[in-house]
């Protein structure tokens, strides 16, 4: 399946946007009155077991190179409008908790209005604890986002904007305190991708899994765990089935360090015969360690084979992923707080079937970001963010950002 290039167009639901905005006037009237009728107490609003919490924030951005372009860059100053709400219900009687939360992001470009678009997130979780250690999870999550044009690595031409719906459902069973040192669980996920603008885009992929920890130590687990699932696309040119089987180790809270390690092979095999079945080694590498008092550093180490949902025969339908992570967290006073993160990524194509490499793809950037805590409810965040990209198309782009967040 081609990639399909489309020009530019202008693309903005207003009547989604005017919805949205006309809710969270409702909800912020509804809020107000509840606070008036004195049921706010220690920065928390509710009714009854119901708690609220409205969530708010405004960023103000400039970005050097809002269309991702390797020359002739277009930069602007973005307005980000954040306002949200989150519920938390515990039903005691049943050993268990709902919650749901809303969010809504309103970006305003300033020299480019026609790039003005809204995102919406909505989240639901139902937890509950049976006798005997059965822990069952359910969620959902819900994504409305907009893509705007950009320009692409691979193919060399400005993609039009898009609009992407996406929901997320995931159901866990644990047995977390059955066994004296076994913890089973089982997972189950179904996603759906709905694309506005590219036809034969939208797939749906599920999820079936088993995962096995042990308790070897007192602060170490081994785990093993299967994953097996299914991609089907409208068109089915790419259906495919995948396998994943890993072990591993869990460090959990020693002098130190917390984290954990996981290697193991991932197949994908597609139906049409003409396409590469592919598959590797896949393993991933998370801790943290606390240096000091005061200072914390994070790694994050990972591998993996991943899928081109657009191809040509030139590309294939796969790459190697490699991704390196570091953040570097300090506490200079007890409101301000800095953070330093670097990343690199190496994208590996194999040869497709001309037998022609396309170049790898090397990405590396680093984000530095001061946090200041005006109150228990009330931040601010000072950000500038550096990212450089090596390919036929290669780009730089800079990113400094100011956001005042609210939590109630």
């Amino acid at each position: 399946m081609n990639k399909q290039k489309k020009s530019c167009i202008y693309y903005r639901d207003r009547k989604t946007h005017n919805f949205v905005k006309f809710v969270l006037f409702l909800s912020g009237v509804c809020l107000s009155l509840i606070i008036t009728r004195g049921v706010y107490a220690q920065g928390n609003m509710h009714l009854g077991s119901l708690k609220i919490h409205p969530l708010f924030s405004i960023s103000e951005s400039y970005d050097d190179n809002i269309f991702d372009t390797p020359d002739s860059k277009v930069s602007d100053l973005i307005t980000t409008y954040s306002p949200g709400l989150n519920l938390s219900l515990p039903i005691r009687a049943m050993k268990s908790e709902v919650n749901f939360s809303y969010l809504a992001s309103f970006f305003e470009y300033g020299k480019n209005p026609d790039q003005s678009h809204t995102d919406q997130f909505i989240d639901g979780t139902f937890k509950t604890l049976f006798p005997g250690g059965l822990d069952i999870t359910l969620k959902n999550r819900f994504e409305d986002t907009e893509q705007p044009q950009t320009f692409d690595y691979i193919f060399g031409q400005i993609i039009q904007r898009t609009r992407r719906e996406a929901n997320y459902f995931t159901t866990t069973v644990a047995l977390t305190n059955y066994f004296a040192r076994f913890d089973p669980g089982l997972y189950y996920s179904n996603s759906d991708y709905t694309y506005k603008t590219f036809e034969g885009s939208d797939y749906n992929e599920q999820k079936i899994g088993a995962r096995v920890s042990y308790k070897l130590f007192t602060k170490i687990n081994t785990l093993a765990e299967f994953t097996m699932g299914r991609t089907d696309y409208d068109t089915g040119s790419l259906n495919s089935n995948f396998y994943e089987s890993s072990i591993g180790a869990q460090f959990k809270e020693t002098a130190k360090t917390t984290g954990n390690f996981k290697i193991g092979y991932r197949i994908r095999d597609y139906e049409d015969e003409e396409l590469d079945q592919f598959g590797g080694v896949v393993f991933s590498l998370e801790s943290k360690t606390r240096l000091t008092a005061l200072t914390d550093i994070s790694v994050l180490l990972r591998r993996s084979q991943e899928e081109v949902i657009y191809f040509t025969r030139d590309v294939g339908n796969y790459y190697d992923l490699n991704s390196l992570y570091l953040t570097l967290s300090r506490k200079l006073t007890s409101k301000l707080e800095a953070n330093l993160s670097g990343y690199y990524q190496l994208q590996d194509y194999p040869a497709g079937s001309t037998d022609e490499n396309i170049q790898d793809i090397s990405t590396w950037g680093f984000r530095t970001t001061l946090n200041y805590k005006i109150q228990k409810w009330l931040s601010a965040d000072l950000s500038y963010w550096h990212e450089d990209r090596s390919s036929d198309f290669g780009r730089k782009k800079n990113v400094m950002a100011f956001t005042i967040k609210a939590f109630f």
